[in-house]
């Protein structure tokens, strides 16, 4: 973990290059990018592990890997980018909450190990990785709705 993170897109920008030097996979940079966000406190509109809400995690992770500068929001997320229904836990993924009008007010982007990072006002300690059944007891009144990034589309 970053123990400055003062300049946290520049430097989720060079984290995310040094993993891609490593080799890794997209889904595997998005994951450790993500695990930057544990513990982040709820701030709404923020897009940084200094602070952030739930779609400033998923686009600050997706701008350091395509070094791109996109903000949007949850329900943006649902409809423009990750728009294939997600089947298993391969790839980039989200957990969509959408509310009686079918629109998205949530989102928790998949960290792996069948944990999804949730940055949330609920969480009271700042962001935290949560199972999918956790995160509909904490959203009982939303639809619980699983997307796939189209990448393309982002980068």
């Amino acid at each position: 973990m970053n123990p400055d993170k003062t300049e946290s897109h520049d430097w989720l920008c060079m984290y995310a290059g040094t993993l891609r030097i490593q080799g890794l996979r997209d889904e595997e940079i998005f994951y450790f990018l993500l695990a930057e966000f544990n513990g982040t406190p709820y701030l709404w509109g923020g897009s940084s592990p200094d602070g952030s809400d739930c779609s400033g995690a998923v686009c600050a992770c997706l701008n350091a890997m395509f070094l791109k500068s996109i903000r949007v929001t949850a329900d943006c997320l649902f409809r423009r980018y990750f728009t294939r229904k997600a089947e298993g836990y391969d790839g980039i993924q989200a957990v969509f909450f959408l509310n009686n009008e079918g629109r998205a007010v949530h989102v928790a982007a998949y960290a792996g190990d069948g944990l999804f990072m949730n940055v949330s006002r609920l969480e009271k300690s700042g962001g935290k990785a949560r199972n999918y059944d956790e995160l509909g007891e904490m959203y009982p009144d939303f639809l619980m709705v699983r997307r796939k990034l189209e990448a393309s589309k982002w980068a």
